[in-house]
């Protein structure tokens, strides 16, 4: 019990932090699409950073913002971008990233390259929730699977107590038990990566 309290923590940090991600890649297709219309009104790329930061919410506020400070500090846009990339490991994010360092060594409209962009992200979403619809009937399936012994389990301890109690108490029986739960967290897995299809 001690061991598994000891992991809430991390736990709890790493689904604040999956949570915060997801937030910031649902916001990030509005705010390409808020660049690229402040580039095309005649702002230079890092003032269009700074007016994404003030006009933007959280976390995708904080996260330009941090990218503004930074490059305003003497650091190349580039780096500044980067470290947004490190900070939010995002497959776009990364596209993003690259788009404005090739555009920087190259030249080209990046206006037009970030409009594309968040049109690509969107329609990814899209996709993202038809396969995630399509895939519903799995995850039903694979949740009754898990659940199923632990409900036929408590309804053994209901109907027949004694017959737990007496493989708790034999040491092949506890085997018995330990596998039935290891394979029962293994068949959890494979079902989770099964139906877990990445877009």
């Amino acid at each position: 019990m001690a061991v598994a309290a000891s992991f809430l923590p991390y736990f709890y940090v790493g689904r604040r932090r999956s949570k915060r991600m997801g937030m910031f890649e649902e916001q990030f297709p509005e705010a390409l699409d808020f660049l690229a219309r402040a580039m095309r009104a005649g702002h230079a790329f890092s003032v269009s950073l700074e007016m994404l930061a003030d006009e933007s919410s959280e976390p995708l506020a904080r996260e330009f913002r941090q990218v503004f400070n930074e490059q305003n500090l003497g650091a190349p846009v580039e780096v500044a971008l980067q470290n947004l990339g490190k900070r939010m490991p995002l497959l776009d994010v990364n596209f993003f990233v690259s788009a404005v360092m090739l555009q920087k060594e190259t030249g080209g409209n990046l206006s037009e390259i970030l409009v594309k962009l968040a049109y690509v992200i969107r329609e990814r979403f899209k996709l993202k929730g038809q396969v995630r619809a399509a895939s519903a009937h799995g995850r039903i399936t694979g949740l009754i699977l898990t659940l199923m012994p632990v409900v036929l389990m408590f309804a053994l301890l209901v109907v027949a107590p004694g017959y737990l109690q007496g493989m708790a108490k034999d040491s092949d029986g506890k085997w018995l038990i330990v596998g039935a739960i290891l394979g029962q967290l293994v068949g959890y897995f494979f079902i989770r990566k099964i139906i877990n299809i990445k877009v």
